[in-house]
Protein backbone atom coordinates (compact mmCIF):
# COMPACT_ATOMS: atom_id res chain seq x y z
CA UNK A 1 0.00 0.00 0.00
CA UNK A 2 1.77 3.32 -1.49
CA UNK A 3 1.72 6.68 1.05
CA UNK A 4 2.96 8.05 -2.06
CA UNK A 5 1.84 7.76 -6.12
CA UNK A 6 3.40 5.46 -7.38
CA UNK A 7 3.61 5.56 -11.59
CA UNK A 8 3.42 2.33 -13.11
CA UNK A 9 7.23 2.12 -14.44
CA UNK A 10 8.42 1.83 -11.05
CA UNK A 11 5.64 0.24 -9.53
CA UNK A 12 6.34 -3.56 -8.35
CA UNK A 13 5.46 -6.03 -10.88
CA UNK A 14 4.12 -9.41 -11.01
CA UNK A 15 4.02 -12.60 -13.13
CA UNK A 16 0.69 -13.58 -13.80
CA UNK A 17 -0.37 -17.00 -12.62
CA UNK A 18 3.25 -18.38 -11.58
CA UNK A 19 1.70 -18.79 -7.88
CA UNK A 20 0.56 -21.78 -9.68
CA UNK A 21 3.68 -23.13 -10.54
CA UNK A 22 5.62 -24.65 -7.53
CA UNK A 23 7.92 -22.94 -5.33
CA UNK A 24 11.40 -20.72 -6.47
CA UNK A 25 14.31 -20.31 -5.04
CA UNK A 26 14.17 -16.59 -3.55
CA UNK A 27 16.46 -13.97 -4.78
CA UNK A 28 16.57 -10.32 -3.11
CA UNK A 29 15.62 -7.06 -4.46
CA UNK A 30 18.57 -5.72 -4.09
CA UNK A 31 21.29 -7.59 -5.56
CA UNK A 32 18.81 -10.18 -7.53
CA UNK A 33 21.10 -12.62 -6.13
CA UNK A 34 19.30 -15.51 -4.30
CA UNK A 35 19.82 -16.18 -1.11
CA UNK A 36 22.53 -17.76 0.23
CA UNK A 37 21.82 -21.37 1.33
CA UNK A 38 23.02 -21.85 4.90
CA UNK A 39 21.93 -25.03 6.11
CA UNK A 40 23.52 -27.45 3.48
CA UNK A 41 21.79 -30.75 4.79
CA UNK A 42 18.24 -28.92 3.74
CA UNK A 43 16.92 -31.51 0.52
CA UNK A 44 15.76 -28.39 -1.47
CA UNK A 45 14.67 -30.06 -4.45
CA UNK A 46 11.53 -28.67 -4.19
CA UNK A 47 12.78 -25.24 -5.34
CA UNK A 48 13.38 -24.74 -8.41
CA UNK A 49 15.59 -21.30 -9.59
CA UNK A 50 13.49 -18.47 -10.84
CA UNK A 51 13.46 -18.16 -14.44
CA UNK A 52 15.17 -15.18 -16.18
CA UNK A 53 11.89 -12.59 -16.81
CA UNK A 54 13.83 -9.96 -17.87
CA UNK A 55 15.61 -11.67 -20.77
CA UNK A 56 12.20 -13.57 -21.69
CA UNK A 57 9.33 -10.26 -20.93
CA UNK A 58 7.32 -10.97 -23.83
CA UNK A 59 6.74 -14.58 -22.74
CA UNK A 60 5.00 -13.69 -19.64
CA UNK A 61 2.32 -11.95 -18.52
CA UNK A 62 3.61 -9.41 -16.55
CA UNK A 63 0.85 -6.75 -14.42
CA UNK A 64 2.18 -3.67 -12.49
CA UNK A 65 -0.19 -0.60 -12.51
CA UNK A 66 0.08 3.17 -11.36
CA UNK A 67 -1.22 3.45 -7.69
CA UNK A 68 -2.16 6.34 -5.77
CA UNK A 69 -2.08 6.51 -1.73
CA UNK A 70 -4.25 4.19 0.08
CA UNK A 71 -4.35 1.77 -2.99
CA UNK A 72 -3.61 -1.85 -1.82
CA UNK A 73 -2.22 -4.78 -4.10
CA UNK A 74 -2.96 -8.50 -2.65
CA UNK A 75 -1.50 -11.38 -3.99
CA UNK A 76 -0.43 -14.90 -3.76
CA UNK A 77 2.87 -14.95 -1.55
CA UNK A 78 4.23 -17.73 -4.19
CA UNK A 79 3.74 -14.66 -7.08
CA UNK A 80 6.63 -14.19 -8.68
CA UNK A 81 7.47 -10.39 -8.23
CA UNK A 82 10.09 -8.10 -8.23
CA UNK A 83 10.15 -3.74 -8.79
CA UNK A 84 12.20 -1.81 -11.11
CA UNK A 85 14.68 0.69 -9.59
CA UNK A 86 13.84 4.23 -8.28
CA UNK A 87 16.33 6.44 -9.41
CA UNK A 88 14.04 8.97 -9.08
CA UNK A 89 15.35 12.15 -6.45
CA UNK A 90 11.89 13.62 -6.45
CA UNK A 91 9.94 10.90 -6.76
CA UNK A 92 9.15 8.70 -4.20
CA UNK A 93 8.46 5.12 -3.75
CA UNK A 94 7.35 4.61 -0.23
CA UNK A 95 5.11 1.78 0.49
CA UNK A 96 3.27 -0.26 3.49
CA UNK A 97 3.76 -3.92 3.37
CA UNK A 98 2.26 -6.91 5.20
CA UNK A 99 2.00 -9.97 4.89
CA UNK A 100 -1.27 -12.11 6.02
CA UNK A 101 -1.73 -15.60 6.57
CA UNK A 102 -4.56 -18.32 7.34
CA UNK A 103 -5.12 -19.86 10.55
CA UNK A 104 -3.45 -22.89 8.95
CA UNK A 105 -0.22 -21.31 8.09
CA UNK A 106 3.07 -23.28 10.06
CA UNK A 107 6.17 -21.82 10.11
CA UNK A 108 8.39 -23.68 7.58
CA UNK A 109 11.81 -24.93 7.59
CA UNK A 110 13.68 -23.13 4.68
CA UNK A 111 17.75 -23.43 4.41
CA UNK A 112 18.62 -19.56 3.72
CA UNK A 113 17.46 -16.78 6.04
CA UNK A 114 13.84 -15.29 5.47
CA UNK A 115 12.78 -12.27 4.85
CA UNK A 116 11.62 -10.83 7.19
CA UNK A 117 13.03 -12.86 9.85
CA UNK A 118 10.61 -14.89 11.91
CA UNK A 119 10.77 -13.31 15.18
CA UNK A 120 8.81 -14.04 18.84
CA UNK A 121 10.41 -17.22 19.65
CA UNK A 122 8.63 -19.08 16.93
CA UNK A 123 9.97 -22.53 16.05
CA UNK A 124 9.56 -24.80 12.94
CA UNK A 125 6.17 -25.94 12.63
CA UNK A 126 4.49 -23.58 15.24
CA UNK A 127 1.70 -21.89 14.18
CA UNK A 128 2.70 -17.97 14.09
CA UNK A 129 0.92 -16.39 16.64
CA UNK A 130 2.40 -14.21 18.81
CA UNK A 131 3.22 -10.75 19.46
CA UNK A 132 4.91 -10.54 15.61
CA UNK A 133 2.54 -11.79 14.01
CA UNK A 134 -1.08 -11.23 15.84
CA UNK A 135 -4.26 -12.52 15.11
CA UNK A 136 -6.56 -9.57 13.35
CA UNK A 137 -9.68 -11.44 13.02
CA UNK A 138 -11.47 -14.94 13.54
CA UNK A 139 -14.46 -16.15 11.66
CA UNK A 140 -16.42 -16.70 15.05
CA UNK A 141 -19.16 -18.77 13.08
Amino acid sequence: MPVDPVPRETCVQFVAGSHKWGWFKPIKFETTLPYQVEDKDFNDRTYQPVPDIEANRDTYDILSWELQPGDCIVFHMKTLHGAPGNASRTCWRRVLSTRWLGDDAIIARRPWKTSPPTLGGLQFGDRPICSEFPIIWRNEE
